[in-house]
């Protein structure tokens, strides 16, 4: 698992283009966050609401979202599976790279049509605050998608004639095949359901971006059904995303960032060899204590590895492991990492699932200190076996500086929950709290993030949320296909006539959702199974908040699962090493890992024990 492609995408005029889009980005971002910030002052302090934030903040989001979707494309940072093509011929991979980008260039043609014809539509729909158009709103579609198509266009021109002709003929040959194979009433939607998963199953294989997988997907068994007008594929990505506590995600993501380039990892670092450096294997435990303290502010499993990775994995070499144990323990960690709120994947499961985003994020507490407890015992068992030095105790003038350094950051995941647990603020109100702390502890206190360091931060920000948000709106549409479909009804009795214990089911669950974590990286399987997996909770008698925290933890192992895991590959990267070498390092890890998943998994009480306590 990876982001699409190594080397950026170049159109002519892409630079000018950037520059503004640059600008655009900031601006677009910073206006969000202002608006919100806004809208809590005036709500919390003033007792004056806003009636016309929100919307604004949303449509903010929307352009955020899909422009996002495009500057993803130009440096290539769409999520997608090339495990599969590292096993063919260089000429094959290119070759299959260039089918790749004419089915995009399909899907991208149709997206435009229909997001042109959504704004002719909606120009004369005003929305409920403002009082504008709607057609302002929807106007970022069209613009997106020929953006990418213009990028498309390049890349293509660029490549061989010969080889760009006969992909096309390759291209259009199979969706002529389709549409004359399944398309007219004759077909049943059972039938084309199943054209459109192994469609999806064939495009993530042969490395088409995940979301372009999915929204390819879903307007293929549109098409070929020809029942249902097409202008439902935009309507519903913007529906995927247009929510307030979805604003969740670009705030976490920024505030993670400015924490991170404001010094705030080592730090936290620090802290964490103070805490528990001078036991036997310390420096191993304190890359866990690190990622869980690391993790309450980042949000972001990717960010945790590389930041907690790029600065232990060096020191752990120079102190004795090898690059492959301090590859496993990293990675472990960072596996356990994702239960520490905030996360991203709670947020988006909050919003799929309706269950309070604060709830579970009080329950990722107690069962991410199971898993770190697990970690830890292996780390001093294999300590033992092993000639590894121990850290000398810290003086007590240095221990004084690392809690001071430490204190100010871990005051963030105060703030957030302090927030959350007194109903001063939501979720989405907190987390633009937390970007405001970020900024100015490591602007104005840590004096870490110069003027020339904003920019970067927004962009990346804007990168990632175009990413992430894509994915739920691409997925969106596809889940409606199955829905509409009774798809999640008929698997949900194909796995009730298995078993109805509801043990089974949760083991089930943990061992689909590791899998196809690792295989789809977190999010894209988090966004395709809930759907399918969660009419079933109710049925088996599971708590949905245990079930959601026993979600992330499996799609947090899966994101390290050897050897596909995009988590493990980042590690390695740091470390200089192969996947296989890391791996005979990581499977102790990973049955420890799997070991705290089952007792979580059986013991309930570790997740519901806090929301029981603050959530009354």
């Amino acid at each position: 698992m990876e982001h699409v492609g190594q080397e950026q995408v170049q159109a002519p005029g892409q630079k000018t283009i950037a520059r503004i889009l640059a600008v655009v980005f900031s601006l677009l971002i910073i206006g969000m966050v202002l608006v919100v910030f806004l809208q809590v002052v005036n709500r919390y302090f003033l007792n004056n609401p806003l009636s016309w934030t929100e919307e604004v903040a949303r449509i903010l989001f929307i352009w955020i979202t899909f422009l996002g979707t495009y500057w993803a494309m130009s440096i290539n940072a769409h999520i997608g599976v090339s495990s599969f093509m590292v096993m063919f011929s260089r000429r094959v991979t290119m070759f299959t790279a260039t089918v790749v980008r004419w089915l995009l260039v399909f899907y991208l043609v149709y997206f435009f049509a229909i997001g042109v014809d959504l704004v002719r539509e909606s120009h004369h729909t005003l929305t409920p605050a403002l009082n504008i158009p709607f057609s302002y709103v929807y106007a970022v579609m069209p613009i997106s998608a020929a953006l990418m198509l213009w990028l498309l266009a390049a890349d293509l021109w660029r490549s061989g004639r010969r080889q760009v002709i006969l992909a096309a003929l390759v291209a259009a040959a199979v969706l002529i095949g389709l549409r004359l194979a399944f398309g007219g009433d004759q077909i049943g939607g059972g039938a084309l359901i199943l054209v459109a998963v192994i469609c999806l199953i064939v495009m993530i294989v042969i490395h088409t971006p995940i979301a372009f997988a999915m929204g390819l997907s879903a307007l293929l068994f549109l098409i070929l059904q020809n029942r249902i007008p097409l202008m439902i594929v935009p309507s519903r990505m913007v529906g995927g995303v247009d929510s307030f506590p979805l604003l969740a995600v670009p705030f976490f993501i920024l505030a993670g960032e400015l924490m991170n380039t404001g010094g705030i990892t080592q730090r936290l670092v620090n802290l964490a060899k103070i805490l528990v450096g001078h036991i036997r294997g310390g420096l191993g435990m304190a890359v866990v204590v690190a990622e869980y303290f690391f993790s309450g502010i980042s949000g972001s499993t990717v960010a945790d590895v590389s930041a907690i990775g790029s600065l232990l994995i060096p020191a752990m070499k120079k102190a004795g492991y090898t690059p492959e144990h301090s590859v496993a323990i990293v990675s472990s960690a960072s596996a356990m990492g994702i239960l520490v709120p905030p996360c991203v994947s709670m947020v988006v499961l909050g919003c799929m699932t309706g269950i309070s985003i604060g709830t579970l994020f009080m329950a990722g507490f107690v069962p991410a200190v199971v898993l770190a407890l697990c970690i830890m015992a292996l780390v001093y068992y294999q300590a033992l076996h092993s000639d590894l030095p121990v850290e000398p105790r810290p003086t007590l003038k240095a221990a004084v500086k690392s809690l001071f350094d430490g204190v100010i950051p871990l005051l963030l995941p105060v703030i957030i929950f302090g927030g959350i647990l007194t109903g001063i603020a939501t979720a989405t109100e907190v987390s633009v709290i937390a970007v405001i702390y970020g900024f100015l502890v490591g602007t104005f206190l840590y004096r870490e993030i110069k003027p020339r360091d904003i920019v970067p931060i927004l962009i990346r920000t804007t990168t990632m949320t175009g990413t992430v948000m894509f994915l739920i709106a691409a997925a969106s549409v596809l889940s409606w296909v199955f829905a509409t479909n009774q798809v999640p009804k008929k698997i949900g009795e194909i796995i009730m006539f298995a078993s109805t214990s509801p043990w089974v089911f949760l083991v089930l669950t943990n061992v689909v959702f590791i899998l196809l974590g690792a295989a789809l990286e977190g999010l894209p399987a988090l966004i395709i199974l809930i759907p399918i997996f969660i009419p079933l909770v109710n049925q088996f008698g599971v708590n949905p908040v245990h079930f959601g925290i026993l979600v992330v933890a499996a799609l947090g192992i899966g994101t390290f699962l050897p050897p596909v895991g995009m988590g493990m590959f980042i590690a390695c990267n740091f470390a200089g090493i192969d996947i296989g070498r890391a791996a005979r390092s990581f499977w102790p890890f990973l049955s420890v890992l799997f070991l705290g998943l089952l007792i979580i998994s059986f013991v309930p009480w570790f997740t519901l024990i806090l929301p029981s306590l603050f959530f009354k």
